[in-house]
């Protein structure tokens, strides 16, 4: 369904009103006279705040979602201030940008636009006036124009319109230098400090706009020019800050609520809501005189005088004049406005000067409500900040969100998140819903709708007028908060949306990592699950592989104590009954005279038995008797003594007295390893020395083989070779420490075991 069709069915049409600021006093104004024409014609008005396309500014430089936004609502038209969303682009890129927006009525305000219903100011006249005025009046000679960006239609009219005056006026002496910006106080406050610390002389600043003006004031405050006397300031636009600047601005009045009244009726004209009105309105201007360009202060006797509006009978029924004007100014600060207007009035000459100083009083006082109002709006901006910081749920932010929403003088408020992070935001979330009747959260989860309802089901009609900011975290989009617009004051919009763009980042943030912890724990119990299912299957399988490996151990050596002693009980005495058979021989071979015979068998004689010694000293290596029959002790004595046969090396044992080891596996694997360790130092040492040492204390027992030859290559460190690995094999299965250590000449094995 479309905005006609809503209009068909009896609803409210939504008209949508797509400026940059709605705190800045000049759209503030123009959004004003809207928002009554659209109320006053049955309609809904819905401020969209944008940023001006293609800024320089870094934060408005970012991609706009209020455009966006705007382009996806149902609605049943638009207005655009072009005048001030265009500040930086050709007038071709912002045809292109408005004829986005074609599927509804589009208005443009302050730039005509080919094709397009138009409301611009008639502005000829406006800066001959304050050209003519500060030449004439004032004597001024030496002008600086602070003109608006190159190529801005506004801007350039105006500009184009005072050299003209000027020249016209003082062809031989004026002087006129033009500095370009971009209408706002600070980038005018910058360029006015650069152009006065150049040394420039001037005597008066004409500014395109109110805002330029503001800053130049301050500039020149700030180096000690004094305005009017020093130099003359004046602005363009006539906003309501223009009237309470120090001293107040001489300017060029807009009929600023007018053009966006205009506006409203031509979209409402497209519509059928209202009559047929012309397709461009030029409402024009009128020169203020105030005390910035050097006029002493007076009257705005520019304005219409306004009748005394019923009072012209105050005196024939008997009531004074000044209680009834005094009735009248308490009335307008009640409802909220400035009393100044009612300076327009025609008073008798008699009680003018009295009525006025009523009037002023009454300014006075109204001001004074306007700045306590604006401390306690900012004292509850301040609470809802510290309150939005204290909070770290979802649910107790949007809670906050709504009561300060309350505190703020809103009526209503409804905050949605995008659902997608595209470009097209098709689908939304709506996660607060608040009023005056009720608070709905519904986070965490929302309440999904399409985008181009703006809230669920439409807008409410209990309300007409809403102001639409979106939501946004550096270059991140949220989503956007809409609110009533019936707080009375233009600067807290902006305000609250920047608190809660913040509180919501930081919740998300918040909730992401929650999220991010609880997935992290249960990635982590599910890999501790797998670990330990893993640690298990490992423990289990080095458990069954040490078992396996002690039990070849166990066989090898059982298989080696098995070859040994046969080698020992069969062998060996085999070779010996050789070694005596041959012996016998030997002898009867003599007897009978054959000594050539005789000696062949002393030979073999003699071969049976060092080979019968030898495969004894084989079968003591496999199967160390001994051991078991006197000890660890006796069995590597024994073990010395054979290698003493085999070696050159001077050999010794040292042992501690009442060395033993009672445990008789773990006695075998300590003789293997002094076995292995002594046989590779006789064979690879070359030593001169070799010791073997056997030593006990309370609590271990350690046996070391040390030499001093060559020490182990660097190729076998790490790991080893073969024998190495053995060596520290055994160790482990009897629960040693085995250590090889270089000296500076020689090598020391060592394994300590418990006792």
């Amino acid at each position: 369904m479309d905005a006609g069709e809503d209009f068909r069915r009896g609803k409210a049409p939504i008209i949508g009103f797509l400026a940059a600021r709605f705190d800045e006093a000049y759209q503030n104004a123009v959004w004003s006279g809207a928002r009554k024409e659209a109320e006053r014609l049955g309609a809904a008005i819905v401020f969209y705040g944008g940023q001006r396309i293609g800024s320089p500014i870094g934060f408005e430089a970012l991609d706009n979602i209020a455009f966006n936004l705007a382009e996806r609502n149902r609605l049943a038209g638009l207005i655009v201030m072009s005048n001030v969303i265009g500040t930086y682009i050709s007038n071709e890129e912002l045809q292109q940008f408005v004829h986005r927006f074609g599927r509804s009525p589009v208005v443009s305000i302050g730039i005509e636009i080919p094709r397009l219903p138009s409301v611009c100011v008639e502005a000829s006249g406006g800066m001959r006036s304050i050209a003519e005025h500060l030449v004439r009046s004032h004597g001024r000679r030496r002008f600086l124009f602070l003109a608006g960006p190159r190529g801005h239609p506004e801007s350039e009219a105006r500009e184009e319109e005072f050299l003209r005056s000027v020249s016209g006026l003082a062809p031989s002496s004026g002087v006129v230098r033009v500095v370009h910006g971009v209408f706002q106080d600070e980038d005018a406050y910058e360029k006015v400090s650069r152009f006065l610390d150049s040394g420039a002389e001037v005597d008066a600043i004409v500014a395109a706009n109110d805002l330029m003006a503001v800053g130049a004031m301050r500039a020149l405050a700030e180096r000690g020019f004094d305005v009017p006397r020093d130099v003359s300031v004046t602005g363009f636009d006539d906003t309501d800050d223009s009237r309470f600047t120090v001293p107040p601005l001489t300017t060029v009045r807009q009929p600023t609520p007018e053009l966006g009244r205009l506006a409203v009726r031509l979209v409402a004209s497209r519509i059928g809501l209202a009559p047929d009105e012309p397709e461009v309105s030029r409402p024009s201007v009128t020169f203020v005189v105030r005390e910035s360009c050097g006029c002493p202060y007076a009257p705005e006797l520019d304005d219409v005088p306004l009748p005394d509006e019923g009072r012209t009978d105050d005196r024939a029924r008997g009531e004074d004049p000044l209680v009834s004007l005094s009735e009248d100014v308490n009335r307008e600060i009640r409802a909220g406005r400035n009393p100044a207007a009612l300076r327009r009035r025609l008073f008798e000459p008699e009680t003018r000067e009295s009525a006025l100083l009523v009037i002023a009083e009454g300014e006075s006082r109204f001001m004074a409500t306007q700045w306590r109002a604006a401390e306690q709006r900012v004292a509850v901006l301040r609470d809802i900040e510290a309150s939005l910081v204290a909070s770290f749920g979802i649910e107790d932010i949007l809670g906050e969100i709504a009561r300060g929403a309350r505190d703020l003088g809103i009526s209503g408020c409804w905050l949605s998140l995008f659902e997608s992070k595209g470009a097209s935001h098709e689908w939304s979330k709506l996660i607060l819903a608040a009023d005056a009747d009720a608070t709905r959260i519904l986070a965490p989860y929302g309440l999904r709708f399409r985008t181009a309802e703006l809230v669920p089901g439409g807008l409410p009609s209990r309300w007409g007028a809403y102001v639409c900011e979106p939501l946004r975290f550096g270059d991140d989009p949220l989503g956007y908060l809409l609110c009533t617009a019936d707080s009375k004051d233009r600067r807290l919009y902006e305000a609250f949306r920047d608190q809660v763009s913040s509180a919501l980042k930081g919740a998300m943030l918040m909730a992401a990592e929650r999220d991010r912890e609880k997935k992290l724990e249960r990635m982590v119990r599910e890999r501790t699950l797998e670990l330990s299912y893993a640690n298990s299957r490992l423990t289990d399988e080095m458990a069954g592989r040490r078992q396996l490996e002690r039990e070849l151990l166990s066989v090898s050596n059982q298989i080696m104590s098995k070859i040994g002693q046969d080698i020992h009980d069969h062998l060996c005495q085999d070779i010996a009954g050789l070694g005596l058979m041959a012996a016998i021989l030997e002898g009867r071979l003599r007897r009978s005279g054959d000594e050539s015979a005789a000696e062949s068998a002393a030979t073999i004689a003699r071969a049976a038995g060092e080979t019968a010694a030898l495969a004894k000293g084989i079968a003591r290596g496999l199967y160390p008797a001994e051991l078991e029959a006197r000890g660890i002790v006796s069995a590597v004595e024994s073990l010395v003594q054979s290698s003493r046969e085999r070696c050159s090396a001077a050999l010794r044992l040292e042992a501690t007295k009442g060395f033993r080891v009672r445990d008789s596996e773990k006695a075998l694997h300590i003789y293997r390893i002094i076995q292995e360790a002594l046989g590779n130092a006789v064979k690879h040492s070359m030593a001169t020395e070799i010791r073997v040492g056997l030593y006990m204390d309370r609590e271990t027992v350690t046996v070391e083989v040390s030499d001093d030859g060559v020490g182990i290559p660097a190729e076998a460190d790490g790991d080893g070779g073969m024998g190495l690995q053995i060596l520290k094999y055994r160790a482990s299965v009897i629960g040693g420490e085995l250590r090889i250590r270089s000296k500076e000449r020689g090598t020391i094995v060592s394994c300590r075991v418990p006792r």
